[in-house]
């Protein structure tokens, strides 16, 4: 099951200053995406009641009455949790939620009844669903997705618990995850020596650890599309995982035996239709290897493979990456605006919602992904239930949805004054660190690109909106990022001062070099 944590929860362990927020840049998230304006304002509905699920929330106890209501529940579920795991995850997604509804606790009028629940497994997935069932939860935020459980299409016994919430009328907000691009998809077809069809060299699945100054930890997990929606009922239907170095020595391998009994607890005999390897890397070349065991797939039959970990899969599927419950069409499915990483669904018209992720510590670092940017999206949607009890899951992203991401396009190249450097498009800049007075519009999604002219910010949006003091006098005026901090506007032939950055959203005949592919409407209140 993907925690979605593959970075934050590494670099989230720190300890929150004694009344501190533990993030330094909500504020600029809260003007952008409308937050602000309701703080000011009376609650004229209710204190809603909202879950935070997750597999972790290491040191929340430390964080009631600081950045987390001081009545917060926590529910531990009825399956401890292994020994020595400190995931945090959780706390972090529910700080965030509640700085961006309650304005970091001093607009209290917004503070929610809070719950956390424990989800490790299924045990506590399942039991944290009747819970939230029992006590008329309103907005669940789920920011993780599972790597097996389903069959790609909204179905399997993950999704059928989570339709349980959503049928009781809670409106389960799930992050889209980070697998766009470590994810492959293909049918199941079987070629010499039981060998499973697959892209690259070999019939097998390359991927490759680039890391030069360490390991590369990884979660590999191969399913195919044989669970059932009842968790109890098994398969028949088996496949084995390898993985190889580039001489094809196997340096791991996983394969169970699948079984088709309920009561199935055997050592090397598993009942789900999945096959899991975990391993550290070193640099270098490597390849996933299929093989077909019970030889009993036909042609509608599929199988997935997902890679966590810092790896380049240079095959990966472009148009199906989300996993289950992600997939499910009674969520509110949220993808993260400003990565590249953050999953999508071309069939299921997935993500719903578009936020940023962006989020800086306190004590240094930013870190990005659709968990985030799903707390974001709880957060507002919690505000605006709070107000209007009877808003239903359409209503509300009637309400937030606005635009369509990078789609969404502006002037064209010759009122800016300038074009792109690459072959109609604009090839990206990489700096490290990004400079300190443009974080704030990266972290909205901006990407600093090379232009005819000088580097500049592109922006899937109107780059008016990023400060509120803001006035333009002519279409074409130029919004600038100041170096010593702060957005200015500028008449389109004006010298600008030095080392400002232009911030402009992408022109109508030309985006991004590199792939854009993540479809959904920005989320704004």
């Amino acid at each position: 099951m993907k925690l979605l944590i593959s970075v934050l929860v590494l670099c989230f362990s720190f300890q929150s200053a004694l009344g501190a927020s533990p993030f330094s840049n909500l504020d600029g998230l809260k003007s952008s995406l409308g937050f602000s304006t309701y703080y000011s304002q009376q609650n004229s509905g209710r204190h809603l009641k909202i879950a935070v699920l997750d597999k972790g929330f290491y040191g929340y106890e430390k964080e009631l009455g600081k950045s987390l209501p001081a009545s917060t529940r926590y529910v531990a579920g009825p399956v401890a949790n292994p020994e020595n795991v400190t995931v945090e995850h959780g706390l972090r997604m529910a700080q965030i939620l509640v700085g961006m509804m309650t304005n970091e606790m001093q607009a209290t009028q917004w503070m929610p009844e809070l719950t956390l629940y424990n989800v490790f497994g299924y045990s506590n997935f399942k039991a944290a669903i009747d819970d939230v069932i029992a006590n008329k939860v309103d907005i669940v935020l789920y920011s993780e997705v599972w790597e097996y459980g389903g069959n790609f299409d909204g179905t399997g016994f993950i999704n059928n618990e989570v339709n349980r919430a959503t049928r009781n009328g809670v409106i389960w907000v799930n992050a889209a995850g980070n697998f766009h691009l470590t994810t492959y998809n293909a049918g199941i077809r079987t070629i010499k020596d039981n060998w499973v069809q697959l892209p690259d060299q070999n019939n097998a699945l390359m991927i490759r650890c680039e890391n030069k100054n360490g390991k590369c930890p990884v979660k590999i997990v191969l399913s195919w599309n044989d669970f059932k929606n009842d968790v109890e009922l098994g398969t028949d239907k088996d496949l084995d995982l390898a993985l190889t170095d580039d001489l094809l020595n196997i340096v791991q391998n996983s394969s169970l035996k699948q079984s088709t009994d309920p009561k199935e607890a055997r050592p090397g005999f598993s009942k789900y239709p999945r096959e899991i390897i975990a391993a550290e890397l070193s640099q270098g070349t490597y390849f996933l290897r299929v093989k077909n065991r019970s030889l009993n797939f036909t042609d509608r039959d599929q199988l997935r493979i997902t890679v966590d970990g810092d790896v380049k899969m240079p095959s990966h599927s472009l148009d199906e990456t989300i996993l289950n419950p992600a997939d499910n069409t009674t969520v509110v499915t949220v993808g993260a605006s400003d990565s590249d990483r953050s999953s999508l669904s071309t069939s299921k018209n997935k993500p719903d919602l578009l936020a940023p992720s962006s989020i800086q510590l306190t004590e240094g670092g930013e870190y990005r992904g659709s968990s985030n940017s799903a707390a974001i999206v709880a957060a507002g949607f919690g505000i605006l239930k709070s107000l209007e009890p009877r808003m239903t899951r359409k209503d509300l992203l009637d309400a937030t949805a606005h635009g369509s991401g990078w789609n969404q396009r502006g002037l064209s190249l010759h009122l800016l004054g300038f074009g792109p450097t690459g072959p109609g498009c604009f090839i990206d800049v990489n700096y490290n660190p990004i400079p300190e007075y443009v974080r704030d519009v990266v972290s909205r999604g901006g990407v600093l690109v090379q232009t005819t002219a000088a580097v500049r910010v592109m922006v899937p949006f109107d780059p008016i909106t990023v400060a509120s003091y803001l006035r333009r006098n002519l279409l074409n005026d130029m919004i600038v990022a100041l170096p010593q901090g702060g957005y200015a506007v500028y008449p389109r032939q004006a010298r600008i001062p030095a080392g400002a950055v232009e911030i402009f959203q992408r022109p109508l005949e030309a985006g991004l070099c590199r792939p854009t592919p993540i479809s959904g409407k920005n989320f704004h209140l």
